[in-house]
């Protein structure tokens, strides 16, 4: 199987970016006592489904070959700074705002943080990113090409706005210089929980030939289908609700117009459907080596990341970017927040680990089912 080692710097200067549209957020974590009441930790971290998306593709990618804004408020931590300058500040593009820095709660129905159900809610204004931010001079991720694909973690409402701006970028450009005329990025979509219900299915259907790739785990898939979830998922289960939700898309467009899906079933691994490749991608920890999986936060953000990476690298080829996609999920889950760069002799090491070993082992998992 190619392209499962360090990509070559004559391959990447002719490619574009990994880019995202995700927002950085400084997580706070609260956790439900014994009666259900909120109890307020201290503790306060990186957050953001972009800044875990884009921190998973570098673990593939050298630092000019991501990008990732960060708009930064007066109350932006010195000690953040540092930590995200470790993974390359080529990378990312901070940018001052007046007023605070957005910030988010997480709350968590088990005893402590990262235990439990996990719900959400903004304890500050946020700012949204749009395509144009991408590309709009200062920006540093145009140069020497616009962005080759772009992630999005949003709910329908703001996934129609990066849709229409995409489209009228690719059509017009921006403003009486044309900026980005003819950009043609590849959106990878992250739908948010809230909007992956029933009443949104037809929202999701008529965006979707608009994206690359379409990404829910399985609940929020079987929810948004209307499909009774279980709580013990098999693999029958994950491979009914993509196969239903394919036949919608194939009802409603041409073989060119249907993304390809993937669903993310936690240890069960990763189902992908695509005019490339249909098939398992298995979870990296087994069923018998979960006590390895600290804390899955950032992990679906994680996976989404080292696809984008993945498919980059393979040129677009769906089986090893899925493969990607779940190496750099399995690192995201080892720890509380970011995984932890190093560099050695031997190369860089993410939490202590090589990544490429470790992207090996799993693909010859895929090709060698046990």
């Amino acid at each position: 199987m190619e392209h499962l080692s360090t990509p070559t710097e004559e391959f990447l200067s002719s490619r574009g970016r990994v880019t995202t549209l995700g927002m950085f957020i400084i997580d706070h974590h609260a956790i439900k006592d014994q009666d259900g009441n909120e109890v307020m930790t201290e503790e306060e971290s990186i957050g953001g489904g972009g800044v875990f998306a884009m921190i998973s593709a570098r673990m593939f990618l050298p630092p000019s070959q991501c990008g990732l804004i960060i708009d930064q408020g007066e109350d932006f931590p010195d000690h953040f700074l540092n930590t995200l300058m470790r993974y390359g500040k080529d990378m990312i593009w901070f940018r001052k705002r007046e007023g605070k820095t957005t910030r988010a709660l997480n709350i968590y129905s088990g005893g402590k943080v990262g235990e439990g159900h996990q719900s959400f809610k903004y304890l500050s204004p946020q700012l949204n990113l749009l395509p144009r931010d991408l590309i709009l001079p200062p920006s540093p991720f145009a140069e020497p090409y616009l962005p080759e694909y772009v992630h999005m973690v949003c709910n329908t409402l703001r996934a129609r706005l990066i849709v229409d701006e995409m489209e009228a970028i690719r059509l017009n450009g921006i403003g009486d210089d044309a900026i980005g005329k003819g950009w043609d990025a590849k959106l990878v979509w992250e739908p948010m929980p809230s909007c992956c219900v029933p009443s949104e299915l037809e929202n999701i259907l008529s965006l979707a030939r608009a994206f690359h790739t379409i990404s829910p785990n399985l609940l929020e898939l079987q929810s948004i289908l209307d499909i009774p979830s279980s709580s013990h998922p098999t693999k029958g289960d994950a491979e009914e609700a993509v196969t239903s939700f394919h036949a919608l898309l194939a009802g409603r467009y041409t073989h060119e117009g249907i993304p390809s899906a993937i669903v993310r079933c936690g240890e069960l691994g990763s189902y992908t459907y695509s005019s490339q490749w249909v098939g398992w991608v298995p979870a990296y920890y087994t069923n018998d080596q979960q006590d390895k999986v600290v804390d899955p936060t950032g992990g679906g953000n994680s996976f989404l990341g080292g696809l984008v990476a993945g498919l980059l690298i393979s040129e677009g080829d769906m089986k090893i970017a899925s493969i990607y996609a779940a190496t750099a999920a399995s690192f995201a889950i080892e720890q509380r927040g970011l995984p932890k760069l190093i560099s050695t002799e031997q190369g860089e090491r993410w939490n202590d680990q090589d990544v490429w070993e470790r992207l090996r082992e799993l693909a010859r998992r895929v090709d060698h089912p046990q």
